[in-house]
């Protein structure tokens, strides 16, 4: 054997001691190796276990209890607040009044400046019962506010008002008299002797006289608001009617714009009239527009005393 062969075997020969020594190493190594799968698993339903999860589910229910229960009581605060800020009153015009207004009769800033906008979209509260027409103005609201509200008249319901408060006196005497008016060439005083019109509706005929541009049926008064059949029975047998003092226009020349002033034209009609001229030319009689349903035959026929081409 040689001396290299020799020496590898003295170095890994053991001795008895070495031996044993080894052995056990290698066992406690195997049982740190083999120990998390063969160990006792922890019983996680053991009493104790049981006895902490209900005292940790105690303390959970506890906690959210305490929150519900003061938060009613924070709401009912705050709704008290509002209740008492809700329960100032006092007459109001909704016409007239600010967004400070509604806000003091209860109104949120929001409420308030809904209503504004309302209003400033042309919106008028001609009675008590419009005001519930907006729509943030609750039934209770206006329960609440009905008995405040207090609406000033407009110019034309004062001016109305007093026609109707001169009424009696100036009929009495227009009943003694024998009255001939001429309607498409009076004025408004000599409208005015007419029985049951006075300074307002002496305007209004005037008015509506200038931009039909005539009158050539007497039953065309009662296109006038305010003046309906009570009121218009009134003077009906003391007008007459000259229908050479109508005024007409000449359809092929005006603009849609300026076509839309006269009462029985509108925008969409106007436009309509434009539009053709512009595709077939000239208009010779306003069948041509009814053929083309520019036009209706009761439009056409209201029209036929104004129109020339």
């Amino acid at each position: 054997m040689s001396k290299i062969s020799k020496n590898l075997k003295e170095l890994f020969s053991f001795t008895h001691n070495e031996r044993i020594a080894v052995a056990v190493l290698l066992a406690i190594l195997l049982i740190v190796f083999l120990y998390p799968y063969i160990a006792p698993k922890p019983n996680i339903d053991d009493e104790g276990f049981e006895e902490l999860k209900l005292l940790v589910d105690e303390f959970e229910k506890n906690k959210i209890e305490s929150e519900v229960a003061e938060t009613p009581v924070k709401s009912n605060k705050n709704t008290q607040q509002k209740q008492e800020k809700k329960t100032e009153t006092f007459e109001f015009d909704p016409n007239t009044a600010d967004e400070d207004t509604f806000v003091r009769l209860g109104f949120s800033p929001k409420q308030a400046a809904a209503i504004i906008n309302y209003r400033s979209k042309g919106a008028k509260f001609k009675t008590s019962e419009d005001f519930k027409k907006v729509y943030v103005v609750s039934d209770d609201d206006f329960k609440r506010l009905a008995p405040y509200i207090k609406i000033k008249p407009t110019v034309n319901q004062q001016s109305e008002a007093i026609e109707k408060q001169n009424y009696t006196n100036e009929n009495s005497a227009k009943m003694r008299v024998n009255i001939s008016v001429e309607i498409n060439s009076a004025d408004t005083a000599e409208l005015k002797k007419l029985r049951g019109i006075g300074s307002y509706y002496a305007r209004l005929i005037v008015d509506y006289r200038n931009k039909l541009g005539g009158f050539t049926d007497i039953n065309q008064l009662k296109e006038i608001r305010g003046i309906d059949d009570e009121r218009f029975s009134m003077f009906s047998h003391q007008v007459k009617i000259d229908i050479s003092n109508v005024n007409k226009f000449n359809i092929n020349k005006l603009t849609s714009k300026e076509l839309a002033q006269h009462p029985y034209i509108n925008n969409y009609l106007a436009r309509g009239v434009e539009q053709y001229r512009k595709i077939a030319g000239k208009i010779e009689n306003l069948q041509q527009l009814v053929k083309e349903k520019i036009l209706t035959d009761e439009q056409a026929e209201k029209l036929k005393h104004y129109v020339e081409f």
